[in-house]
């Protein structure tokens, strides 16, 4: 995340300083059941708290993972746009990321939905930590279709919502990106090692699609690309589980938040309690924003369009317009 002078400094000493004490820890879902009736065995919903809650419990935010995201890859973007002296921010690690109940840790792990990673977060919440009531779920790419699904089923559970370059329902451009990524480690057959080098392969194909073409053809030049590639592979490699990230994308690939509430896009507007802010990059090639700008022009919510050459990652090239935008929405009313 790009920030200027003492921003930049109070930014990353704030950031550094929450790393420093933020702990990793774990909720027990005995009896977690899918959507579709299949058990997760000893279910763990992994989390990291920042600040703490108020005495009315009325200060907390949601963040969930993004795709293949670890909650501890939060905390330093949670700590630049929020106060936590005066908001507690829980950083959910979504079910399939590795850290959670997950293929690699869990036997028989069935298929999710991106409904069972609310569930499951809405289980922490309720039963583990008490709250009852958020003041905002917020999130970014997968993280911004868990927060779509919040609205979908639990509407009346946050104030505000704030889904960041998130879909309601994946459109046929994301779909082929996805069953694309999956396909070519289904490919390398039933090896372990086999399915871990294919992974490394997919990280090129994920990376292309982060970024826009105009950002590739400026910023990198060809002769790098080799050596970009092969440090890509390693480090997804390192911090991934093919199996891990299958099941996320399936999850992503079933997302539709009409199916999921029973309401149709035209009739979905009946269903939000929140005040919402949804974020696009319109020039995404991960998450096609069509879908999120389709749904806040239908339902009447305040939409921010992220419009520069860094597609899915603007949050992060655009991040002081981004970091105004969500002050304002966040906070300025909250303050007054």
């Amino acid at each position: 995340m790009k920030l200027k002078g003492k921003t930049w400094i109070t930014g990353l000493l704030t950031a550094l300083t929450l790393a420093s004490v933020a702990q990793q820890q774990f909720a027990n879902l005995p009896g977690f059941t899918t959507r579709a009736g299949k058990p997760i065995a000893a279910c763990k919903q992994g989390y990291i708290l920042l600040g703490r809650l108020n005495a009315d419990r009325s200060n907390a935010i949601l963040i969930p993972t993004w795709f293949g995201g670890k909650s501890k890859d939060l905390i330093g973007l949670a700590s630049t746009m929020i106060d936590t002296n005066k908001y507690v921010v829980i950083l959910a690690d979504a079910l399939g990321n590795g850290v959670s109940s997950s293929p690699s840790n869990t036997p028989n792990f069935p298929d999710i939905t991106i409904h069972d990673m609310v569930q499951a977060e809405y289980e922490l919440l309720t039963k583990t930590l008490g709250i009852r009531h958020l003041y905002t779920v917020m999130g970014f790419s997968m993280g911004g279709m868990q927060t779509f699904e919040w609205l979908a089923s639990y509407p009346d559970f946050m104030d505000k919502a704030l889904p960041v370059v998130g879909t309601p329902i994946q459109s046929g451009q994301d779909a082929l990106l996805w069953e694309t990524e999956w396909n070519i480690i289904e490919q390398a057959g039933k090896d372990t090692s086999a399915r871990r080098k294919a992974l490394a392969s997919v990280s090129s194909l994920h990376a292309m699609n982060l970024f826009t073409p105009a950002y590739w053809a400026v910023k990198e030049k060809p002769g790098d690309i080799s050596a970009l590639i092969k440090k890509d592979g390693e480090n997804m490699v390192n911090s991934t589980n093919p199996e891990n990230w299958i099941c996320q994308i399936k999850a992503m690939l079933k997302q539709d938040i009409y199916s999921s509430s029973g309401k149709s896009p035209a009739d979905f507007k009946s269903l939000i309690k929140a005040k919402i802010l949804v974020v696009v990059a319109t020039q995404d090639h991960m998450v096609n924003p069509l879908t999120a700008i389709t749904f806040a022009k239908e339902n009447g919510t305040a939409l921010l369009e992220l419009t520069g050459d860094c597609g899915h990652m603007a949050s992060t090239c655009e991040a002081e317009k981004l970091n105004a935008a969500v002050k304002n929405f966040l906070f300025e009313s909250a303050s007054n």
